[in-house]
């Protein structure tokens, strides 16, 4: 058995410039490209986990009214104890069971849920004259259509609405009830 012995010498070799500069043209290239699409991600599920959250928070309002035998309401609240007499509703909203039936929130009524806004991209706003919403024990919401509308304020995704109807089934929209494009403002 015979061992080869290299006697030359090495050269090490290295990164060169012109490597290194495509390199980092490459990485600016294709950070570029993720950049957008990072925002567009983010904005996209900060809207649907908007959406999922007030969906949720009507069903259980719903579900409180049937339950209960009483008249709930759902309405903007920013700081968590009364209705505000705002058409906003990201910055939170409360569910009150109406125990004196006057079809408001008041003080003599029962707090059920708190809910504080948490994304501040989102902005959610109900139809102009529908400032809370009623569900009676049957589950139906009286009144007509609601529309909620949610929109990304840095406008990188498309908005959406929640149309409740009358009989309280809320469902997901790209258009309002007329098929109009969805306003943000």
């Amino acid at each position: 058995m015979q061992y080869q012995v290299n006697t030359g010498r090495h050269r090490c070799a290295g990164l060169t410039l012109l490597e290194l500069v495509t390199t980092l043209a490459i990485s600016g290239i294709m950070l570029s490209l993720a950049v957008p699409a990072m925002s567009a991600l983010s904005g996209n599920n900060a809207r649907v986990s908007a959406t999922n959250t007030l969906v949720r928070h009507l069903q259980l309002a719903r579900s409180e009214a049937v339950t209960r035998g009483r008249v709930t309401i759902l309405c903007p609240s920013p700081g968590g104890r009364s209705c505000s007499d705002s058409t906003s509703w990201e910055q939170g909203y409360i569910l009150v069971l109406d125990s004196n039936n006057n079809r408001s929130a008041d003080s003599g009524d029962t707090l059920v849920r708190v809910f504080q806004g948490l994304d501040e991209r989102i902005a959610i706003s109900s139809t102009a004259g529908r400032k809370r919403i009623l569900f009676n024990p049957l589950g139906m919401s009286p009144g007509y259509n609601l529309t909620l509308s949610f929109c990304d304020r840095q406008q990188v995704v498309e908005p959406r609405a929640v149309i409740l109807s009358n009989t309280g089934r809320p469902r997901l929209s790209e258009t309002r009830p007329d098929g109009s494009p969805i306003q943000c403002s």
